[in-house]
């Protein structure tokens, strides 16, 4: 491994992504960096008061918002209202971008204006994952649990109540599988293809990091020092199965990410400690990194073998795998 680019933000940094060779890391507080790995130039832009909010790119510009309940874009300010926004994203298409802002998910279009969201909701968005087969369907977590949404329509189409808190979400790449991070320490995986959502509980800790695999037939999951695998494969998946668990790290898995090929897997803790995974038959491969400070995120270049790691003191290092 090879250390290619790096930079230093402000404060611990909450989220890293890419476009193309560009690489955005936005920090808790203080200005959001650009790093063109390329060249080293860095450009800054401005954060958002109190906090900043994940950043995501869209129509090839960094779209940023924040605790100042603002989403900003292109130099334009695209909404400013009360209320933190803690995430926006992109739909797989790139036709929309998303944010959650209390009980309303905003949606805006390819030229920046208001497109059709979701308001009145059941409860307060914490989290939202677009369809990536299907940018017109997205899924809301927060009390309560789960709910699938098609827009234009006034009712989910698909939906679990648990009764308890779902605090993170993600949809699987080829659009079977959703699972979502809970406040007790369990998830839940929901099979499109049934109907059927299924708790797994069991974690020491609430799971902080999981990722599907770019052809959605692994999940990894944090909730401890040890990365489960849930196998996404078969008419009924994870039910029933035993987990591959791949241990080695030294604290609790804060972050995961499986590169764009289904090779790597890199997982961070809060000790420092980096771990790359390489998945060859039913072996799983490992290579070992310590750093200074706790692991908050993990990137992969979306074509090269890099992959980016942000700290919790603000560091970001770019690394390439390639040889």
């Amino acid at each position: 491994m090879k250390q290619i680019g790096s930079v230093t933000a402000d404060d611990n940094i909450l989220g890293l992504t890419w476009q193309g060779d560009l690489l955005a890391a936005t920090p808790a507080t203080g200005g959001i960096l650009i790093l063109d790995v390329a060249n080293g130039k860095i450009a800054t832009l401005a954060g958002h008061g109190l906090g900043n909010g994940e950043s995501a790119w869209f129509g090839g510009s960094l779209a940023t918002c924040g605790f100042d309940g603002k989403i900003r874009w292109r130099e334009r300010e695209l909404h400013s209202g009360r209320g933190m926004i803690e995430r926006i994203k992109a739909s797989a298409d790139g036709k929309c971008l998303g944010g959650g802002q209390g009980r309303t998910l905003l949606v805006f279009d390819r030229e920046g204006n208001p497109a059709q969201g979701l308001a009145g909701l059941p409860a307060a968005v914490a989290d939202f994952a677009w369809d990536p087969t299907d940018s017109s369907r997205v899924s809301i977590v927060g009390g309560g649990g789960a709910r699938m949404w098609k827009f234009g329509e006034s009712e989910p189409f698909a939906r679990f109540d648990w009764g308890g808190a779902s605090l993170r979400v993600a949809w699987s790449p080829c659009g079977r599988w959703l699972v979502t991070a809970d406040q007790t320490p369990s998830v839940h995986i929901y099979d499109f293809t049934r109907d059927y959502p299924l708790h797994i509980q069991g974690y020491e800790t609430k799971v902080r990091a999981m990722d599907f695999s770019a052809d959605g037939r692994r999940l990894a999951t944090g909730g401890s020092a040890v990365i489960t695998i849930w196998p996404c494969t078969g008419k009924k998946g994870p039910e029933g199965v035993t987990p591959i668990q791949l241990e080695g790290h030294d604290g609790e898995v804060l972050a995961a990410a499986f590169s764009p090929g289904i090779g790597h897997l890199a997982t961070g803790d809060g000790t420092g400690m980096v771990l790359i995974f390489t998945f060859q038959d039913d072996q799983a491969l490992r290579k070992r990194l310590r750093l200074d400070a706790g692991i908050s995120a993990l990137a992969w270049h979306p074509e090269k073998n890099w992959l980016a790691i942000g700290r919790e003191d603000g560091a970001v290092s770019v690394l390439s795998l390639e040889s």
